[in-house]
């Protein structure tokens, strides 16, 4: 079959979000064995790249995960961005984690034995303006939990990177 140019897949980096968080809860199980979660956004999150920059809304909202038995957990994240000319905008983050994390008691250069599947699609709603692109434009990220261990350790928080496809 001869490459179809109008089926290839490219992507650019467009930014990056650290969020760190605040409250975490777990409590379950629930009806069909999953543990439900709360984790909220705390203060000082930030979002930087070549295609927006600015802020997380201090605590703006939460993730409400999903852990399923199989050990996978299902993220459903909604919050605000501040984009640095003020713009603010809405998120919606789905995505799966499994895998590995560093647990406490383990140090920060003993690496899991298996990288963690951390991958996420996020939907924008933004006014429109210079951030409207992130209405029509389909962007995925992949993500690190870096939780708090050690008490010199920086707040608990994950980074993302987000790229668009094009």
């Amino acid at each position: 079959m001869a490459e179809d140019s109008a089926l290839a897949l490219t992507h650019c980096h467009v930014f990056d979000i650290r969020i760190n968080f605040d409250k975490r809860w777990t409590f379950g199980p629930i009806s069909g064995g999953d543990m439900h979660g709360y984790t909220s956004i705390g203060e000082g999150s930030t979002v930087s790249g070549p295609r927006l920059n600015g802020k997380l809304v201090d605590y703006s909202g939460a993730d409400w995960p999903v852990v399923r038995p199989d050990g996978v957990v299902e993220l459903n994240a909604h919050y605000m961005i501040e984009a640095d000319d003020g713009t603010p905008i809405y998120i919606r983050n789905l995505g799966y984690v499994h895998g590995p994390i560093r647990a406490a008691g383990q140090g920060p250069d003993e690496a899991p034995a298996i990288a963690p599947y951390f991958r996420c699609t996020p939907y924008f709603r933004a006014p429109i303006g210079p951030h409207d692109w992130l209405n029509r434009t389909v962007i995925v990220g992949v993500g690190k939990r870096v939780p708090k261990i050690l008490p010199d350790d920086a707040p608990d928080h994950s980074l993302f990177r987000y790229y668009a496809v094009t």
